[in-house]
């Protein structure tokens, strides 16, 4: 593992340690839109999935693949991929890893599966179907810390870099051409950037792409980034009127509910979307035992897939919380 991953995933190990209770305590006690939010552990019982203990560094990033009904998790420490299904407690390798890899966000779609590089400042694109092919890599240089990733509807992937306070643009036809130089959009001033201060870190998309919204693990603060994609390019960043979620890792939009993963403690905080993603207020904050310092989340079905990263106590073997989701409808 180089040195600038190492300082990365000390970045990511501190922001997951760090959030703001008292926030959210005061979001669930307000007046915002006469809701208040909901906190509880929910009885419904977890799925343990197991990752094998040859995992290098830790488990971060999850994806779900609707077609062939797998999920995938990767190792931080040499971007080892493995594979997992619902009806099996047990993950197995995929696609080996490698000294100087690392595989942090990752998202699949129409066969391929995206991985951010973190420290590598790498976005790699794998064929699912040939596993063992080398991936397709686009670079986004060095400095930086590509953090997690998101496929529009129209087919762009868009990605954050937690310390260049960058959002990271790779067209469809880049894509499709497997070549191209990913472009730099630059959320600052609104996101500070700054080596070795983790910040920007899950992305999703709202309104098929139009729309995205990311969160800075640092402060707690969510924004809503318009990006105008054809030339010349343009964006416009907004503060999203919600509680603080401090270390805010992955992101993920379900049932017009943006749901944050925070590592500690760990649980998963259900912020209800109005206003065109400009408004969000807390609708639920839910906890369960087998979580242990997740990270992100993937929606699989029926359940939620949670990876647990564990950066603090790094216990083996590491696992895959997989919560029921109607656990998580409003009572």
């Amino acid at each position: 593992m180089n040195a600038r991953l190492r300082i990365g995933l000390a970045a990511l190990a501190t922001a997951a340690m760090t959030i703001a209770p008292a926030g959210l305590a005061q979001a669930r006690s307000s007046d915002d839109g006469g809701h208040d939010g909901h906190h509880a552990q929910h009885t419904a019982a977890a799925t343990v999935f197991t990752l094998p203990g040859t995992l290098v560094g830790n488990p971060e990033g999850v994806a779900w693949d609707k077609r062939g009904k797998a999920f995938y998790v990767g190792a931080t420490g040499d971007g080892a991929i493995f594979r997992g299904t619902l009806d099996s407690p047990t993950l197995v390798p995929f696609i080996a890893g490698a000294t100087g890899n690392a595989a942090v966000g990752m998202k699949v779609s129409k066969g391929k599966l995206y991985v951010a590089g973190g420290g590598t400042g790498t976005i790699s694109v794998y064929d699912l179907a040939a596993p063992a092919t080398a991936p397709v890599v686009f670079n986004t240089g060095t400095g930086g810390f590509v953090n997690d990733l998101v496929i529009t509807e129209d087919g762009d992937l868009f990605a954050t870099d937690s310390f260049r306070a960058t959002i990271w643009q790779v067209t469809k036809a880049q894509l499709t051409a497997g070549t191209g130089t990913p472009t730099a959009i630059s959320l600052a001033p609104d996101v500070a950037a700054g080596a070795g201060v983790f910040r920007l870190n899950g992305i999703v998309s709202l309104d098929d792409g139009k729309k995205l919204v990311v969160v800075n693990s640092s402060t707690g603060q969510l924004f809503r980034v318009k990006v105008k994609a054809s030339a010349p390019l343009g964006r416009t960043v907004t503060m999203i009127d919600a509680p603080l979620v401090k270390g805010g890792d992955g992101l993920l939009v379900d049932r017009g509910r943006l749901v944050v993963v925070i590592g500690s403690p760990a649980s998963l905080t259900f912020l209800k979307l109005r206003h065109h993603g400009l408004r969000a207020s807390v609708d639920m904050v839910h906890t369960d035992p087998t979580l242990r310092g997740p990270s992100t989340v993937a929606r699989a079905k029926n359940l939620y897939l949670v990876v647990n990263a564990d950066f603090t106590t790094n216990t083996k073997p590491f696992t895959v919380s997989g919560l029921p989701r109607h656990a998580h409808d409003h009572d």
